[in-house]
């Protein structure tokens, strides 16, 4: 599990509200350097209620405590090669649950308040939410043909037409999956003085749209999300929104001419992405930030194609 921040107030404190930032003595005072956020003669009341007063920032150094669970229907569907055709078609349904998407973070920790992903640290109930990595859906079919043209099959053309037409094979793969969540939280963290290294926004509709009124500009309910305001911890979840699917589709054509017993020449054409369908990256996830709601990147290449030419001997 990512670092969480010991030095934090609990919920029940944070309650407490206005008062938390009233400005009182230091009782540390001259014995933290006056460099220190929390060096001065006075400083807030927040401070003093937190279980280490005299520190910024505590955190546990390669915590990994995370949970997950997995579960799934996977099928799977196989033509064996009959009349130079071959079909694989598999398909995934799972749900990746999780309190934690990635390892520790061992990085140091620069400033008075770290950007702790967690909305409580005492709390990771929480954290519990569809993880950074589930695809609930996974389509992929794939299939092999060789033309019935050439030595062996039914129809075997002579003369030039012939070394043309013979020898050709066809190969597909057709990749489709579901869009992976993210989180959403907001702009402005009110509090960041208590040692809440996020603060997420509350739901109030759901994020979902139809697949009609999607776009990059608005990829989902951006008005679902209402700003948090202090010394709150807001009701969206960890990954309250999903991410667009993914889909691939990518054609390969090989030709195979025999020159003689021992020399043959392949050439191959390859096209990835063949229909050029654009991967959207994730939307902008922050409320509060221009733009938020919006997909400004890709996460992988348009259409590519290209051949080769190789002498077996």
């Amino acid at each position: 599990m990512p670092d969480v921040n010991l030095n934090q107030l609990t919920v029940d404190q944070l309650a407490i509200g206005a008062p938390l930032l009233k400005k009182i003595p230091n009782p540390s005072f001259g014995q933290i350097p006056r460099s220190s956020s929390i060096g001065d003669p006075a400083i807030t009341a927040a401070q003093l209620l937190k279980p280490y007063p005299r520190f910024t920032n505590v955190s546990f150094y390669r915590n990994n405590v995370g949970s997950s669970s997995y579960n799934a229907l996977r099928a799977r569907l196989e033509k064996q090669v009959s009349r130079g055709l071959s079909v694989l078609a598999s398909y995934t349904w799972s749900h990746l649950i999780d309190d934690a998407s990635s390892v520790f973070d061992a990085s140091v920790l620069t400033g008075p308040i770290a950007n702790y992903p967690v909305a409580d640290s005492f709390n990771r109930r929480l954290e519990r939410d569809s993880s950074n990595g589930d695809i609930p859906q996974v389509f992929v079919l794939s299939y092999n043909y060789d033309f019935p043209m050439g030595k062996g099959p039914n129809f075997d053309p002579s003369g030039l037409w012939g070394r043309l037409a013979s020898g050709w094979n066809m190969s597909r793969i057709l990749t489709l999956q579901s869009g992976m969540p993210f989180a959403v939280t907001q702009a402005t963290n009110f509090n960041a003085f208590a040692g809440f290294g996020v603060q997420r926004p509350n739901i109030v509709a759901s994020p979902s749209l139809p697949s009609g009124q999607r776009s990059v500009t608005k990829y989902f309910n951006t008005a679902a999300f209402a700003v948090t305001s202090q010394f709150a911890i807001g009701n969206a979840s960890r990954n309250p929104a999903r991410s667009p699917g993914y889909e691939d589709f990518d054609l390969a054509l090989v030709k195979n001419s025999v020159v003689t017993e021992r020399v043959n020449i392949e050439f191959r054409a390859e096209f990835f992405n063949l229909p050029n369908t654009p991967a959207l990256g994730q939307p902008a996830g922050v409320l509060g930030n221009p733009g938020f709601g919006a997909i400004t990147t890709t996460v992988a290449d348009p259409r590519v194609i290209q051949f080769g030419l190789k002498l077996n001997f």
